[in-house]
């Protein structure tokens, strides 16, 4: 995996401005590009009672020039005026607007903070980011464990679909391509979906299971790795729900970064089954980088 361009989405309510401080170490590691978005967006149509048209348009240019000025000066406290261009956009559609624009651009991969909270009737940008996505995303977290030092990547060895078995490839060389920059080390989870229900009836032995598992995907792990050799320590696998279990497992070895992927469903399907990436966001406190076949 190559991390040259990236796009840098930056939140004014992120008092730390972790999107951008980890852009910095990205630049400092891989030489990388940024192009830095900062987003803005007011109901001025309501307006319309007590201001003519053209005293709208003035307000919005207001706006957008005190927005850019704040982001100019964010930027320049990270010291990236050098390696970054940087824009403010008015737009409501954050999620559309970064798709239309990713399409006709040539990013290897898009950092934003991550907001991971999700209603009935609210999906948040960073869902329709890992549903639409056609680049790599980033979620800084807000919250993280301590003494992070590792990452780890959550790999679906069972899956008979030849674009996930892609997607697990792509997976493994993100990995490695951070580990080798930073000098961590990379952990492989797997875990093998297991009936809570046929567990508590005593019909499946969970240890069995993961014995069995072993048997028959380490080999599998250790080909899809190839060069990469790795001690037995690193490579771990579970059975469970993955939701609960691959957070379990990062915990446990510290992960700076989990790397993850995501089929991406989208509409009432993606409503009612939900994305599994989605729901180990929801308990992770680490970066995540999500991919998409």
């Amino acid at each position: 995996m190559k991390i040259e361009n990236i796009l840098v989405i930056s939140d004014k309510q992120d008092k730390q401005q972790k999107a951008l401080a980890h852009s910095k170490q990205m630049v400092e590691r891989y030489g990388a590009k940024l192009h830095i978005v900062a987003f803005n967006y007011e109901h001025l149509d309501s307006l319309s009672h007590s201001l003519n048209k053209t005293q709208i348009l003035e307000a919005k240019d207001n706006i957008l020039q005190s927005h850019q000025q704040w982001l100019s000066e964010k930027i320049q406290d990270q010291g990236l005026q050098d390696c970054s261009t940087n824009e403010v956009v008015w737009e409501k559609d954050i999620a559309s607007w970064i798709s239309t624009h990713c399409a006709s651009k040539s990013y290897d991969l898009i950092i934003k903070t991550g907001h991971r909270s999700e209603g009935t009737f609210y999906v948040p940008t960073d869902w329709h980011l890992l549903r639409n996505g056609i680049v790599p995303v980033m979620l800084v977290a807000d919250k993280k464990w301590q003494r992070k030092r590792s990452i780890m990547v959550a790999l679906d060895m069972a899956t008979k679909v030849r674009s996930k078995q892609t997607l697990n490839k792509k997976l493994i060389d993100a990995a490695h391509t951070l580990g080798t920059a930073t000098g961590m080390p990379v952990h492989y989870c797997f875990c093998l979906p297991l009936s809570p229900v046929l567990k508590d009836l005593g019909l499946i032995n969970k240890r069995s299971v993961i014995e069995k598992a072993s048997v028959k995907y380490l080999p599998l792990i250790h080909k899809m790795l190839g060069e990469h050799i790795v001690s037995p320590e690193q490579i771990h696998i579970k059975a469970g729900e993955a939701s609960k279990v691959i957070p379990s497992v990062a915990s446990k070895v510290s992960a700076n970064v989990v790397i993850i992927g995501s089929v991406g469903r989208k509409g009432i399907k993606a409503k009612l089954m939900g994305n599994t990436a989605e729901s180990i966001l929801a308990l992770l406190k680490t970066d995540v980088m999500v991919m998409q076949p």
